[in-house]
């Protein structure tokens, strides 16, 4: 269920996003940590630790070896934490070699954000949906904290309690719930119809983690999965709804309406919290147009 994401452009530009987006404030773009939510895109090594260890090729272009992502090389996320300053991100599920104290990736390959009613070795869908991972989230606060208060030897491992409010809290998610009504043998429309429970769930967590002190969220839309070449191999269309790049338009259509309607929802949670701030990052944009001129912006790695 992992998707593919391309990374090297589109982590550039995010990057150079994640700089503009604080240009209004008269302090720079630091944050003591991030607090990461996702599925394959952002995935550090969660559902290697959780189940089996990532296999080659994948991290040999990076680290030489693999890391734990389900990519060739680098996520976004290990940019944006290097455009901000700090080390990568552990994953929370990894218990070996983890250091906390600059946050957490609670991503796992195939998550969604709505719960699946199948397992993983069903379908590939990870159990950690997005619900489990900000009860883990929450639970890694409170036990932080509580290790602080003990004062224990390895608290130095951990985030002192003002960073939970200074920490910037990214979401990659969403893309696998609308693949997953495919999986299902929904139609199209079908597919569309669960949107707005889909993004209902996502609200539920943002205000979950805004509770727990999140005050600034960096939120990437779904890209084009309709681009991908598993969903084109497993979901055969007709001559006209393949659009003049390639890509499956029908497939395309829902990640748009998605898009749409997450960043509405987006708008809506800037009124409810006004003391908080929320970035919508246009990732489908950046990726369709990447896989669009291929040629023009010469050889991208595929994560």
């Amino acid at each position: 269920m992992a998707s593919r994401c391309i990374v090297l452009l589109v982590a550039v530009l995010l990057s150079s996003l994640l700089v503009v987006s604080s240009s209004a404030s008269s302090s720079p773009c630091t944050f003591p940590a991030i607090f990461n939510f996702g599925d394959s895109n952002s995935d550090t090594g969660g559902m290697a630790a959780a189940f089996a260890t990532v296999s080659e090729p994948n991290g040999e272009t990076f680290f030489g070896e693999p890391a734990g992502r389900y990519c060739d090389g680098r996520l976004v996320i290990d940019f944006i934490a290097q455009t901000v300053g700090l080390p990568f991100l552990s994953a929370y599920l990894d218990s070996v070699g983890t250091n906390f104290s600059h946050g957490a990736n609670f991503a796992t390959a195939g998550s969604t954000i709505r719960r699946q009613n199948t397992t993983f070795f069903q379908t590939g869908y990870s159990p950690f949906s997005l619900d489990a991972q900000s009860w883990q989230f929450a639970q890694f606060k409170s036990r932080s904290q509580l290790a602080y208060k003990k004062g224990v030897s390895y608290k130095d491992q951990l985030p002192p309690e003002e960073y939970f409010s200074q920490a910037l809290y990214t979401f990659d998610i969403g893309q696998n719930d609308l693949t997953s009504g495919y999986v299902s043998n929904m139609t199209t429309e079908e597919v569309k119809q669960t949107i707005p429970d889909i993004l209902n769930k996502f609200t539920d967590v943002i205000k979950s983690v805004y509770g727990l002190g999140g005050r600034y969220f960096w939120i990437h839309n779904t890209g084009p999965f309709g681009c991908l070449p598993y969903v084109l191999d497993r979901y055969p269309l007709r001559a006209p709804e393949v659009d003049s790049v390639g890509c499956g338009a029908p497939f395309n259509e829902v990640a748009q309406l998605f898009n749409a309607e997450l960043n509405e929802t987006v708008a809506q949670l800037r009124e409810a919290f006004p003391r908080a701030v929320f970035t919508y990052v246009d990732v489908y944009t950046v990726k369709y147009s990447l896989i669009s001129h291929a040629e023009k912006n010469g050889k991208t790695h595929q994560c």
